[in-house]
C-alpha cells in the first residue's frame, strides 16, 4: 500500500509545530529565569546600598554592578532567543497551514470529480431510458 506523500508531509509539519512549541516554552522559561536573575541583581544593588557599612558597599559595588550588567545582558539575550522561537513557531504553523490548504483543495477537487462521474452515470442512465422508451420498450 502506497502512502500519500501529502499525508506524510502533513504529519511532519505537525511534528515541526509541536517541536517549535516545545522550543518556545523552553525559551520563555529561560527568559523568565534570566529576567528574575536580573531583577535579583538590581535588588542586591539597592539592598547593599541600604546596608550600614559604606566601606563594604564600596568594595562590593564594582562586583555588584558587573553582576547586574551581566544579568541584564543575559535577560536581553534570552528575550531575543524567545522572539526567534516565536518566529520559528509562526513559520512552522504557516507551513502546516499551507499543507492543510493543499489537502483541502485536493479533497475538494476529488469531490468535484466524483460528482462529475456520478452525473455522467446518471446522464448515461437517463439516455438509456429515453432510448428504450423511444424504441417502444424493446430491448436490443
Amino acid at each position: 500500500m502506497s502512502r500519500d506523500p501529502l499525508a506524510t508531509l502533513a504529519r511532519l509539519r505537525r511534528l515541526a509545530v509541536s517541536e517549535a512549541r516545545r522550543d518556545l516554552a523552553e525559551a520563555l522559561a529561560a527568559e523568565e529565569a534570566a529576567r528574575r536573575s536580573a531583577e535579583a541583581a538590581e535588588a542586591a544593588l539597592v539592598s547593599e546600598a541600604a546596608s550600614a557599612d559604606p566601606g563594604a558597599y564600596a568594595a562590593w559595588l564594582p562586583r555588584g554592578l558587573a553582576e547586574a550588567r551581566a544579568a541584564a545582558a543575559r535577560a536581553e539575550a534570552a528575550a531575543r532567543a524567545a522572539a526567534r522561537q516565536r518566529q520559528a513557531l509562526a513559520e512552522a504553523r504557516a507551513a502546516e497551514r499551507a499543507v492543510e490548504i493543499v489537502a483541502e483543495r485536493r479533497a475538494a477537487e476529488a469531490a468535484r470529480a466524483a460528482e462529475r462521474r456520478a452525473q455522467l452515470l446518471l446522464d448515461d442512465a437517463a439516455q438509456s431510458v429515453r432510448r428504450f422508451r423511444s424504441e417502444g420498450g424493446r430491448r436490443r
